[in-house]
């Protein structure tokens, strides 16, 4: 993918931006008093005040306003500025200090590195996290700030994906010609093609519908969106076949990064790095209460044969993966052999 070269004229700092009396207009609407004297650092989260990544955005400004002593004062914005893509387009050029993204980072700015998220190559969010660590990592963060002006500066866990259906899904053969919902990410349509499905990307809100009038027959999403978007009362069986192990990326502007002061660099990050710990054990520990939940809701869980359908999507996986760069393609095609 070829992305545009960044208009650095339009990278202002924060401080200008606040002198012009025009930007953060929703400062007061979402309750914040800014000290004075304090710099401000505009966080931009595309969830709502409810999700997960929004608490973990509230720990952080508390963390960074404490340890700070004032000399920062934190503004959280979120979707009445925008959605994922004007979040990260707006840290790119310095309208935003932080950002929260999903996969959409990854595949507007390092496309050779997006790797973590491709199904039925990872058995743990351990293992997709090497993606991000060491001289990948590195070479990632290069792309990253030469691409978007930004730099990954913590990780969050996300619920592995599962498949729901009505009946028990155990063998890719129980998924044979079915017309299951995906994202409309190619390497995904890909590889659900491989085994042998018929994916057909529908937008999110449209899926308990289309399920409902039998429009699909199955869809897959983290644990939590099945229970959020009702899907055990037109799905009986969800299938952990967990096969989907991604990450919500926060990302810093460069610009911002490398005005910080040393001290104060060690603080934010370091709050980043607590405040994503604290995140991934609420969202693991809410995974085991969600599956109880759809339990009683009268959802069956099955665990299928999760082998079989990584041999099955191979073929494609490694197809995929001849479009990564050499250190990702090593790492993930050692992991499929």
């Amino acid at each position: 993918m070829q992305t545009k070269l960044i208009n650095r004229t339009r990278v202002t700092s924060m401080k200008t931006i606040k002198a012009s009396g025009i930007a953060f207009a929703g400062l007061f609407t979402l309750g914040v008093t800014a000290n004075a004297s304090a710099e401000d650092i505009a966080i931009a989260i595309h969830v709502e005040p409810s999700h997960a990544m929004f608490k973990v955005g509230e720990r952080l400004k508390e963390s960074i306003e404490e340890q700070t002593d004032g000399d920062f004062s934190v503004t959280l914005l979120g979707t009445e500025v925008g959605g994922e893509r004007d979040h990260l387009e707006g840290a790119s050029y310095g309208e935003y200090n932080i950002a929260l993204g999903g996969s959409m980072p990854m595949t507007l700015y390092a496309e050779e590195f997006a790797a973590a998220d491709l199904p039925f190559v990872y058995s743990s969010s351990e293992q997709a996290r090497e993606v991000y660590t060491g001289e990948t990592g590195e070479l990632l963060n290069e792309q990253l700030i030469a691409n978007g002006n930004m730099r990954l500066v913590g990780l969050s866990a996300r619920n592995p994906r599962n498949l729901t259906s009505n009946f028990p899904v155990e063998t890719p053969e129980d998924v044979q010609e079915v017309r299951m919902r995906v994202p409309e990410i190619a390497p995904w349509i890909q590889i659900w093609e491989e085994i042998g499905a018929l994916p057909s990307p529908i937008a999110w809100p449209e899926v308990y519908t289309s399920l409902q009038t039998g429009v699909i027959e199955m869809q897959e999403n983290p644990v939590d969106l099945i229970h959020a978007g009702k899907i055990f009362e037109v799905q009986s069986h969800i299938n952990r076949t967990e096969h989907v192990y991604s990450f919500f990326h926060w990302l810093m502007n460069e610009d911002f990064y490398q005005g910080l002061s040393e001290e104060n660099r060690e603080i934010i990050i370091g709050a980043i790095e607590e405040a994503t710990r604290w995140g991934n054990d609420m969202v693991a520990d809410g995974q085991a209460e969600l599956y109880e939940e759809l339990k009683g809701l009268g959802m069956t869980v099955v665990e299928p044969d999760v082998a079989a359908f990584r041999s099955a999507a191979e073929p494609a996986i490694r197809d995929i993966a001849e479009s990564y760069h050499p250190a990702v393609r090593e790492y993930v095609l050692s992991l499929v052999e």
